[in-house]
């Protein structure tokens, strides 16, 4: 495990003993037995276990839907060709060098030392994971949102928004409604797909600045957030 991951893993060991500080009964096995239950793999046997427990479980949680609080998006609705890339992309400093993007700057250091074998195999064990549709955090209007949708994302990322293969673009339904604005600020910004190695973040930045109403932005997140992934 790397030092990044480490920190975090210590930050939620330490989040969990304040979480049980207030209870009646044993309160010494009841925080036990919820981070043991919070790092339990769902599948240990599987190709990918090893690497998922000691690099992506601590923040990304055992099924893969993400804490908001750390800022770890939910991964079951991507897909595996998307999540090798990006794993890649951090790894090779492709994306998360920007001293600003402070959770890039984790996941890149967690990314560090994986081979292309192990990457393969991680991506593999996260789309086996079940798929699950995030909780809204943003109240938007979801029917402006699929109307932006339609009209300016569907060409790369499909009409029903589940991605496009040919084009590597990935879904976008099942997405974290506050991940996609952080996201879209990212490119906006100049802290994602600046690299000129991340050809696919490139164009992301050209057309993010269409969009710069909040308002606007908060309902193409909620819509995404309202679709059930592929299954």
């Amino acid at each position: 495990m790397n030092i990044g991951t480490s920190r975090w893993l210590a930050l939620i060991l330490v989040a969990f003993a304040f979480w049980g500080c207030g209870e009646t009964g044993n309160s010494t096995n009841n925080v036990s037995d919820r981070v043991q239950a919070s790092q339990a793999l769902l599948n240990p046997e599987q190709v990918g276990a090893s690497d998922y427990g000691s690099q992506c479980l601590s923040c990304h949680g055992a099924q893969g839907i993400g804490q908001e609080s750390l800022q770890a998006p939910a991964l079951t609705s991507l897909d595996p060709v998307y999540i090798a890339r990006q794993i890649r992309h951090f790894r090779d400093g492709v994306r998360g060098a920007h001293p600003e993007d402070t959770h890039g700057s984790i996941m890149a250091a967690s990314s560090v030392g994986l081979s292309d074998a192990s990457i393969a195999d991680l991506a593999g064990y996260i789309d086996a994971l079940p798929n699950a549709l995030p909780v809204a955090t943003i109240k938007g209007d979801i029917a402006q949102g699929k109307d932006y949708h339609l009209n300016l994302c569907s060409a790369c990322h499909g009409s029903n928004a589940l991605g496009n293969v040919a084009l590597e673009a990935p879904a976008l339904a099942g997405l974290n409604d506050w991940y996609v604005l952080s996201q879209y600020e990212k490119f906006r910004g100049g802290l994602r797909g600046a690299h000129p190695q991340d050809r696919w973040g490139v164009q992301m930045v050209r057309l993010a600045p269409a969009i710069t109403d909040t308002d606007i932005l908060e309902s193409i997140a909620a819509y995404f957030a309202s679709l059930p992934p592929e299954a």
